[in-house]
């Protein structure tokens, strides 16, 4: 029986065989049936979701003690106005509101007056929310920036409330963030970076200084992780409000009421989604989203990603172990015959650790190990490495041979 070579010129020749059919395989689009099939299945779906599966089981996430979260459900503009006029009262470290003003009513200028009085008084510790648009392809920026009505913003501060979905993307599980965008030289920060700084400055300076132009969500929970308001707690005049005190507010519409479950205009898919694989009801509005960002950025949970090259280093390293072993397997007429057994093992065996430390990272560390590429070597390599070996070898060696001669 032949002996294990770590340092195997075959091995490292199946290595490269393996990722040139790969590149071949995606310079040429081709579409495999299998591959489209998974897609289908796991589309949005990504390994670390189960950690929050997991998480929310065994009750892994903590309670937010510095976030309340109001729901402005469809109230108009005097309504939203009685309401931060109630919760100024209480003196809140800041608010900040996820529902864009663009422009006057001219239907209900009472509503736009009562508004304008209200933001007013909070100043710049209301925070207004802004969006960007006209994408320009050219630059790889947006154009303008949808402001508030000028009597809204003339003494509160904005930021952008920018998702990074795209429109046409309304099935997209929303995962990460942009920190901030940049209008004709301006950088507008995302509303949840922008309350968190004047809720906590050196924390938001901590976060910012990574220098991230998007980040990755770790996600606290969902509503039942925070102090929640809904509209008819305002209808009670004798409600006290003392939880906002020192705290940050975000109001944003949350349905008719907070406690709905059904599709909605501001409701996303997120990895909390009770259905992981396949599709069903959006879990999360859009405010609540906001929430966890500023959790995140208080907590200090940011999240790291590994870097491509490290991935390409990585799966290049199994896949010539890999290669090694299998080579040795095919030489060895013992063991040749159950080649397909042993190396299917092997294979499940590296797919399953490679599962569990795709969660275990992300769960204690933080980190986003990046083994799609290393998955997808591990379960090509059994059967490439035994078409390198049985033909592409001894073609070579035959060739060999024959120019000897």
């Amino acid at each position: 029986m032949t002996k294990i070579r770590l340092f195997n010129k075959e091995a490292f020749l199946g290595t490269v065989f393996i990722f040139i059919f790969l590149w071949l395989l995606q310079a040429s689009n081709l579409q495999v049936e299998v591959v489209n099939v998974f897609e289908q299945v796991f589309e949005n779906f990504e390994l670390t979701d189960v950690y929050y599966t997991e998480a929310e089981a065994n009750e892994g996430f903590k309670f937010e003690p510095n976030v309340v979260l109001v729901n402005i459900g469809n109230l108009d503009r005097a309504g939203i106005a009685k309401q931060i006029l109630r919760i100024n009262q209480y003196k809140p470290k800041v608010i900040g509101i996820d529902a864009t003003f663009v422009g006057p009513r001219p239907k209900n200028p009472a509503g736009d007056f009562m508004l304008a009085q209200a933001l007013n008084q909070v100043g710049k510790s209301f925070v207004m929310a802004t969006m960007p648009d006209n994408w320009n392809v050219e630059t790889n920026e947006f154009d303008t920036l949808k402001l508030p009505y000028a009597p809204f913003a003339a003494k509160t501060d904005h930021a952008h409330v920018y998702t990074g979905i795209l429109t046409d993307e309304e099935f997209t599980t929303w995962r990460d963030f942009p920190v901030y965008v940049d209008i004709n030289g301006e950088r507008e920060y995302a509303l949840a970076v922008k309350l968190a700084e004047k809720f906590a400055p050196e924390k938001t300076k901590k976060f910012l200084e990574r220098g991230n132009e998007k980040e990755t969500i770790f996600f606290k929970g969902n509503q039942k992780f925070y102090f929640k308001l809904d509209i008819e707690d305002f209808n009670d005049p004798e409600k006290s409000f003392e939880l906002v005190k020192d705290k940050i507010v975000l109001m944003g519409y949350m349905g008719d009421g907070y406690r709905d479950k059904h599709w909605d205009a501001d409701k996303f898919f997120t990895p909390l989604n009770k259905n992981s694989v396949g599709r069903g009801y959006p879990d999360m509005y859009g405010v609540v989203v906001h929430a966890n960002i500023i959790s995140m950025i208080l907590d200090g949970n940011y999240v790291d990603e590994m870097s491509d090259s490290f991935s390409y280093i990585l799966a290049f390293l199994v896949c010539y172990f890999n290669a090694i072993i299998f080579i040795w397997i095919v030489e060895n007429r013992n063991l040749a015959i159950w080649y397909n057994a042993i190396t299917k093992s092997i294979q499940l065996i590296e797919a399953i650790i490679v599962m569990f430390l795709t969660i275990y990272l992300y769960g204690q560390f933080k980190y986003i190990a990046n083994f799609t590429l290393l998955f997808i070597v591990i379960l090509l390599s059994g059967d490439l490495i035994e078409i390198f070996a049985e033909i592409i070898l001894r073609v070579l060696y035959k060739a060999k041979d024959k120019l000897k001669k």
